[in-house]
């Protein structure tokens, strides 16, 4: 339980790290068992489907994905758990909150 404990406080302050970092991110959703790293996903999301689908064409959701890596070695997460962060834009989030998250995420 500790262990798990400061895996998400890891894995907390990379995200805050990247949405400091890149201001085009609204917000951003980690889903995951911290019993084994491995397990985790993160979602960084953008306020619009226009934003995201500028940011991939821009090149800066392969910049946010690299920092994101580069914040959870940093923060000496374990290596093996450290993987590609996933993309949204805020209309998507909202469809998922409502179909899978309800109540759980209110």
């Amino acid at each position: 339980m500790e262990q798990e404990m400061k895996w998400k406080k890891i894995m907390k302050s990379c995200m805050d790290n990247v949405k400091m970092h890149f201001a085009d991110i609204d917000k951003s959703i980690d889903f995951g068992a911290y019993i084994q790293p491995e397990n985790y996903f993160v979602s960084y999301i953008f306020r619009t489907n226009a934003k995201l689908k500028a940011a991939r064409q821009s090149g800066l959701t392969e910049r946010i994905n690299l920092y994101h890596k580069e914040q959870l070695k940093k923060l000496n997460y374990p290596i093996q758990g450290i993987k590609d962060c996933d993309f949204a834009s805020q209309v998507v989030s909202r469809v998922f909150r409502k179909l899978v998250c309800s109540p759980w995420c209110e």
